[in-house]
């Protein structure tokens, strides 16, 4: 389970590096860059609630 999370918080990571790269350069990659934020907001609030249901 916190290989998932780790995976999850890398992919956040990458997109928000990819939004910021598209945001600063006017340029468009598949999506808008706010696509791209919401994709990281996401991936985080997954790997969140995959720690908070992880059992002790």
């Amino acid at each position: 389970m916190k290989t998932l999370c780790w995976l999850l918080i890398g992919l956040a990571a990458l997109a928000f590096c990819v939004g910021t790269v598209t945001a600063f350069t006017h340029q468009m990659f598949l999506l808008e860059p706010a696509g791209y934020w919401r994709g990281a907001v996401g991936f985080l609030l997954f790997a969140i609630a995959f720690r908070t249901m992880e059992t002790k």
